[in-house]
């Protein structure tokens, strides 16, 4: 009987995970080294940013770097070129080509293959479920995707 309460109040409730409040770890990677976690079917997220952005630059000084000091999980940064011919802008370009932005930043100017930034993509083992663009990123917001795929989760 107390089995069937326990079960009864996780239902109703709503089931919450133990969240880790260690300092989260930021790795710099390559487009190549995201895509093997994607071949793998990690669970993962990662920013796409370029080292000209200013939305980039005020996201990550206002809205990471505090939020990744008590919320610990593996945090990747993709910071690509300026130059739109260089490799690694190309391997993000391809990304996109093959996980286009969403449609409600479509304007004149933007392509499927444009690499709007700052770019966050979600993936859930190996797929990408959700994309964030934009410089309107708040912790809340930030807090919401983190919880939605339980990337600070205590292992």
């Amino acid at each position: 009987m107390k089995k069937i309460w326990m079960i009864c109040l996780l239902f109703i409730c709503g089931w919450q995970y133990e969240r880790s409040t260690e300092c989260a770890s930021l790795y710099d990677m390559k487009m190549d080294e995201i895509n093997e976690k994607i071949e793998n079917k990690d669970t993962f997220m990662f920013m796409m940013a370029r080292v000209d952005c200013s939305s980039c630059e005020y996201i990550q000084e206002n809205v990471l770097y505090d939020y990744l000091l008590n919320h610990g999980f593996d945090f990747y940064r993709v910071v690509l070129p300026n130059d739109v011919t260089h490799p690694e802008a190309l391997k993000a370009i391809e990304f996109v080509s093959k996980n286009p932005n969403p449609e409600e930043f479509l304007f004149d100017q933007y392509l499927p293959t444009d690499v709007l930034t700052p770019g966050f993509y979600f993936i859930k083992e190996g797929i990408v479920e959700d994309i964030y663009i934009g410089s309107g990123l708040t912790v809340e917001i930030f807090d919401e995707y983190i919880q939605k795929y339980q990337l600070d989760e205590v292992k």
